[in-house]
């Protein structure tokens, strides 16, 4: 343990390769005028349009407050409509608007170029096996967490 280093931590590399990427990602999303968030909410709706707020916010890890404001940001710039779901007053959705839905395809090549880029030099396997390593430390602290261990 005495030479245990910061850099050699694996929440320490994951850390600083996500806010690397998201650094990157947000740099390349300038030209729609989107962050990050803005863009997973959307991805979201790409997958399955006419979803409740609290669904998205959800699937993305984001509270009410935070959910809400991303959508109201994105009814703002035109990509997004909000709407009371008929069966239900109470409950709010997002629709894509002609706008949103054409930032599909290109939203889309702009996520996928970074997680290439990302990802430069490893075969296909590799990658396979990340992706799958990467649920599977998630999976593990998760549950540490929602176990109640704090020896994390």
């Amino acid at each position: 343990m005495d030479n245990y280093k910061i850099d050699d931590s694996f929440g320490f590399l994951v850390n600083r390769l996500a806010t690397a990427m998201r650094r990157a990602f947000e740099k390349r999303l300038e030209e729609y005028g989107l962050t990050a968030p803005q863009y997973g909410f959307l991805l979201r709706l790409f997958e399955e349009d006419g979803q409740p707020l609290s669904r998205i916010g959800k699937g993305l890890y984001c509270d009410k407050p935070t959910i809400t404001g991303i959508a109201n940001r994105l009814e703002k710039k035109g990509f997004i409509r909000k709407v009371k779901d008929e069966k239900d007053k109470r409950v709010v959705k997002a629709v894509l608007t002609e706008k949103g839905k054409g930032l599909k395809d290109p939203l889309r090549k702009t996520a996928m170029d970074l997680n290439e880029a990302t990802t430069k030099g490893f075969t296909a396997n590799e990658v396979k096996l990340l992706k799958s390593r990467l649920r599977s430390s998630l999976d593990n602290v998760l549950g540490q967490i929602e176990g109640g261990v704090i020896n994390v």
